[in-house]
Order: structure tokens, then sequence, then C-alpha cells
């Protein structure tokens, strides 16, 4: 593994990446690694801090060090400002990290009276039977609008407006809402 210099990463310091100076190559694991200003940094991840509003600004980039901490290398403003092939590289690697269907309709939430939720619903993926443990955290609804659901496995799913739902998804949901 790579000896980093960690002191140049503060923690309080926002570091605003120059997009010219990126060069990402993606490893057959689908791990990417790191050429910046010199240094090489080895299986990055990459991170959407508003991951339900902004798919392709303020990306944070990042890298476990020695200790197996993950140390923010800083942040890209915006993918779009990168050349083609870089930009494909990054918006790729976070579409399947941030694989999160969207749920167009529900046919049933049964509870099951042990702290569970199953959900039969319809979603950008197909058909899908949901389990969903400890409604009451794993059910979040946004300032804006957008609940989220977090299933027993930790996949996410969403739906960016419940209330423009077909009415009887609607009034499934609006009792966990």
């Amino acid at each position: 593994m790579n000896e980093y210099k960690t002191e140049n990463f503060q923690i309080d310091q926002l570091r605003i990446l120059d997009v010219n100076e990126l060069h990402f190559t993606r490893l057959d694991s689908g791990y990417l690694n790191l050429e910046y200003h010199g240094d090489k940094y080895e299986q990055v991840s990459l991170t959407r801090l508003q991951p339900f509003y902004y798919h392709d600004t303020n990306i944070s980039v990042s890298f476990k060090n020695n200790e197996e901490e993950w140390i923010e290398i800083g942040i890209i403003r915006d993918l779009n400002e990168m050349n083609e092939e870089q930009k494909k590289l990054c918006a790729d690697y976070l579409e399947f990290r941030y694989y999160v269907p969207l749920l167009t309709k529900i046919h049933s939430i049964r509870d099951n009276r042990m702290g569970y939720l199953f959900i039969d619903a319809e979603t950008t993926a197909g058909r899908k039977r949901i389990a969903v443990n400890d409604w009451w955290t794993n059910f979040r609804l946004n300032n804006n609008g957008i609940l989220t659901v977090t299933d027993a496995d930790g996949n996410k799913y969403y739906v960016p407006h419940p209330e423009e739902m077909d009415k009887k998804s609607y009034r499934r949901l609006e009792l966990f809402m």
C-alpha cells in the first residue's frame, strides 16, 4: 500500500479539486485509482454529498490511509467540467454505488407486528417484495418532499413526491410518513 502524505489533509479544510489534474483509472474489480498532482491513491471512494438532489455536483473523493481511516482528498464541484472519459469513469462508479430504484406503485404493505413491514411494490428495477425493519427509522420524508425507504438489507428506494403517486399507493404509504 502507498505511503500517503496525510499531513496534507486537514479535517476542517475544504479542498476543491482541479478537475484538469484528476486522472482516474478503473480496476477490474470496479474500484477507481487516482493520480492527482503527482500523488497516487488506490481504491478511492466517490461520495455524493447530496445524493438525492444533485447527482453530478459536490462529489467527495477519499481514500483509506494506512490505519484504514477514510481521508477526504477533496471535492469535485461538477463532473460536467471533466473530460468525457474521466466523467464517464466517475459517473459509472457513482451509478453503481448509488443504485436507488424509484418506488412507482405500492400493491400492499403488511405489518407483521414484530418490527417488520413487508411491502409489495413496483419499482424501476421491477416488482419487489421489500422487508423494512423499524419503519420509524427507515422511512424518511425530507423537507423537499422526497421519501426514502431503507430495507432490512440496507438497500435504498425513493419516491420524489409521494403525493403524486396513484391514490391507492399514496394511501398505503401515508400511514408511515
